[in-house]
């Protein structure tokens, strides 16, 4: 292994819209054989924000959080489906760390943290042997500050100006774990 990895999880942290997923999709393309877990996107009409879709690197897809969905789990407008994230997303993040050499998982956000379930896979996600690479929102409180904590991870602030520094950070990581 290379420089480039001097920690076991990477998490990139960052304001809404700067880029994240656009980042975690870029960087993991070249690597799909070797990542497993999942990323989101929104669903659009027009410029208007509908909704979260959640998708797995082996193709599964399901609608996260919308406008309008009856759900007990509510994030301001939208309504969450935790069966989607705990059947679709904590399955991948699992099945990832049983056969994949690294765990992607974008986003842990507040609509995912409503899950226990999710919350049980982070925790082992980070405490694992498998690498994580992980995005969280900016100032995701507490949990920001317990990722700072962790000798094993490096929290990782994306801002439109350092976009390419970052994403070729990501790349040499992602590089030297699958050339290990």
């Amino acid at each position: 292994m290379g420089a480039a990895v001097t920690v076991k999880n990477l998490i990139i942290s960052g304001s809404p819209g700067v880029g994240k997923t656009t980042l975690i999709k870029e960087c993991t393309l070249p690597y799909r054989e070797a990542v497993g877990g999942f990323f989101t996107e929104e669903i659009r009409e027009g410029s208007e924000r509908k909704g979260f879709l959640l998708k797995t690197f082996n193709g599964a897809s399901g609608v996260l959080a919308q406008k309008g969905l009856k759900s007990s789990a509510k994030l301001n407008k939208y309504g969450v489906d935790l069966k989607v994230l705990e059947e679709t997303g904590v399955a991948s993040v699992r099945r990832a760390m049983d056969d994949r050499k690294i765990v992607v998982v974008d986003e842990i956000g507040s609509m995912e943290m409503m899950s226990p379930a999710f919350c049980e896979i982070i925790a082992e996600a980070l405490a694992g042997t498998k690498p994580l690479l992980a995005t969280i929102r900016l100032k995701a409180e507490p949990f920001s500050s317990q990722i700072k904590k962790m000798s094993n991870t490096k929290l990782m602030v994306l801002k439109k100006e350092n976009f390419l520094e970052v994403k070729n950070e990501v790349r040499a990581w992602l590089e030297d774990l699958t050339a290990a």
